[in-house]
């Protein structure tokens, strides 16, 4: 008889014990399935009937399950290692010794992030367990509770996370929806998850700023207002997003002053990224440049600004390479006309040579006495087109003559109408390259920041490399290096004949304020590296990056960024549609090579006039020498008295006296 009550008691107890097992491998696999886990963890401490059966239900809808039993000295990092983005954790929070798994995941320095979604089944109960308000949980977490209803055949899930529990945030239970057995998974919660949690309750962050110029009036005066927003634009509008980021989510910011981004020195990170190493700062108000030793240390969230430096110059009004008034022509034309009015002078020689042949009459002008020297200036003459009194008589010398004035008159057509064209079209740019800039005389200089030092340090670039050898780093001549700021490196670049690298949002504002529209027109812009796209950062692993790519990119789309570039971003300076239709002065520099000419032509009349006088005088010196001898000397010569009485008749006669 004892026997026989004690056989259905016992199939009660393995049919009451069988049915929960089932209920709970249903629960896991439709929420596993829910989120599209595939392969779970479970920590337990069942029997070897419950592990079985469990394991085996959950197989059959092809999840590959792990159980572990809770006890102490489990390797976490093992046993959750999984070649997937997401793995599945069950932990059962009626086993006695559910916290010590949480103990071992924190010590081994796992992190509770979206790589691990907990579902912790637990039987009926009113409160959770009281360890849970010291779990160093996250915004991040992925943790649900469910907790067996009283009619055994459903689950109440919550939503568990804190915002952050090493920055002081408080545990945060949020009702997530039902499980049952006819109903299956409900889930109320449809929310993303980063807006779902969006009010972080006044939580304090910490982040950074980099300030490279004086704050005036005061630091916070300076990085909150837009006074003189071409100084730390970049820095000081990604802080103005960061506080609209900051309002979005109901946070405090605790913002220190960082020394500079932060750069790899001696296999350590300095600056911003050093202290996100440290764990001080927890994201940066100021973008950082994508670089790729940074990825070992920070996380990118949403690109925020564009940075263009670039070098700003007058573009020069001559090439230094060559002569403004041998424009006109190309070289090699130039030597062709040469040729061609040496040739014409041949043959205008050649027919006055033939004409005091074949017509020969006393000589009446220079090109009967000198006819190499006038057929030089006439060819001259042609070409210049002046005028000359002389010509040659026959019909062949004339052909030539008239054939060399209509040359030069198409030539000079030419010269002249290339050269009023060049005054009045827009002025040519030969400094269009980064090769052309480093080739140029210009002076070069570099705005005095962080990253143009890096640039310069870590760069392949050989024309880059080559700049940096010729221009700007220290030799003889350079007694240091040409870094400078941006007002005085903009005021030696209006003067000219100076290249200054500078972000473009920091020199437009100036460059409006202070350039003639004509010195704005002159300005020319040369990449010395392409853009760099910047992004706000978070530490590495950090459970914040999601959530400040999600309330970036609200901020973003909603059109505050635009607004707040409109802001800090000064426009570009215009040149006025009316600068061409000015007329191009010609300045001394360009007239100069004329007036060189002309010194070396009056040098060389001079010269040739202060010959001339010289032998005059000397040869009337001779004759007076002469006529001042006695007449014996002339005895022996008959003719000695005639030529002395002439000479003596010329010297009496005041007209034809030659002092």
């Amino acid at each position: 008889m004892e026997i026989s009550s004690f056989i259905p008691l016992l199939s009660i107890l393995f049919s009451s014990t069988f049915t929960r097992g089932n209920l709970l491998s249903n629960l896991a696999e439709d929420y596993f399935q829910n989120i599209y886990i595939e392969q779970v963890v479970v920590f337990g401490c069942w029997d070897e009937h419950e592990r079985v059966e469990f394991v085996r239900s959950m197989m059959q809808s092809d999840f590959r399950m792990t159980y572990v039993n809770i006890q102490p000295g489990l390797s976490m990092e093992k046993i959750l290692k999984v070649n997937y983005y997401k793995l599945g954790i069950i932990l059962d929070l009626d086993c006695q010794l559910n916290h010590i798994i949480f103990d071992q995941f924190w010590e081994q320095r796992l992190r509770h992030n979206e790589s691990y979604f907990w579902l912790m089944p637990m039987s009926q109960s009113e409160t959770i367990p009281n360890y849970f308000e010291q779990l160093p949980l996250n915004i991040a977490t992925e943790m649900t509770l469910a907790i067996l209803n009283n009619n055994n055949a459903s689950y109440t899930l919550y939503d568990i996370y804190n915002p952050s529990y090493r920055h002081g945030g408080k545990l945060n239970v949020t009702y997530m929806g039902r499980w049952g057995l006819k109903d299956g998974l409900k889930i109320e919660l449809t929310q993303y998850k980063y807006k779902r949690r969006g009010n972080l309750h006044g939580l304090v962050l910490n982040a950074s700023i980099v300030i490279d110029h004086p704050p005036v009036p005061d630091y916070i005066t300076y990085i909150n207002n837009p006074i003189k927003p071409h100084l730390d634009t970049m820095h000081r509008y990604n802080y103005a997003l960061t506080r609209q980021l900051r309002d979005y989510y109901n946070f405090t910011m605790n913002l220190s002053r960082g020394t500079t981004w932060g750069y790899l020195v001696n296999g350590t990170f300095n600056g911003i990224l050093g202290d996100m190493v440290k764990g001080i700062i927890d994201f940066g108000a100021t973008p950082f440049q994508y670089k790729p030793e940074r990825l070992d240390v920070c996380e990118y969230t949403v690109q925020t600004w564009l940075a263009r430096p670039c070098f700003i110059f007058r573009h020069p009004s001559k090439n230094n390479v060559s002569n403004p008034f041998l424009k006109p022509f190309e070289m090699n034309v130039w030597f062709w006309i040469a040729i061609f009015g040496v040739l014409n002078w041949s043959l205008l020689y050649m027919t006055a040579k033939i004409e005091r042949v074949l017509d020969w009459h006393p000589p009446v002008n220079t090109l009967d006495t000198h006819p190499a020297s006038e057929c030089a200036l006439i060819a001259s003459a042609a070409i210049c087109q002046q005028g000359l009194s002389d010509g040659p008589r026959i019909y062949s010398g004339r052909i030539v003559f008239m054939s060399l004035f209509l040359w030069g008159l198409l030539l000079y057509q030419f010269y002249s109408a290339s050269v009023v064209g060049s005054l009045l079209a827009k002025k040519p740019r030969w400094i269009n390259t980064l090769q052309d800039l480093v080739d140029s005389n210009l002076e070069i200089g570099i705005e005095d920041i962080a990253y143009n030092y890096d640039f310069f340090a870590t760069t392949l670039d050989p024309v880059a490399q080559q700049l940096y050898r010729e221009k700007v780093a220290v030799n003889k001549k350079r007694k240091k290096l040409p870094y400078f700021t941006v007002e005085e490196g903009i005021l030696r670049m209006k003067k000219g004949g100076f290249a200054f690298h500078v972000d473009v949002a920091s020199a437009y504002k100036i460059i409006e304020e202070t350039f003639t529209s004509a010195e704005i027109c002159d300005l020319v812009e040369i990449q010395l590296f392409p853009p760099k796209h910047t992004a706000t950062a978070t530490s590495r692993f950090s459970p914040f990056k999601k959530m400040v790519t999600y309330g970036m990119r609200q901020v973003v789309e909603h059109g505050m960024a635009k607004r707040l570039r409109d802001i800090w971003m000064h426009r570009r300076p215009e040149c006025p549609e009316s600068h061409n239709e000015d007329p191009v002065p010609v300045v001394l520099e360009e007239f100069s090579p004329a007036l060189f000419l002309l010194s070396c032509g009056i040098f060389c009349a001079f010269t040739a006039m202060l010959g001339e006088m010289y032998i005059i005088r000397r040869n009337n010196s001779k004759v007076n020498l002469a006529n001042d001898q006695p007449e014996n000397v002339n005895d022996g010569n008959p003719f000695g008295k005639i030529i002395s009485s002439a000479t003596s008749t010329r010297s009496k006669d005041p007209e034809n006296h030659i002092p």
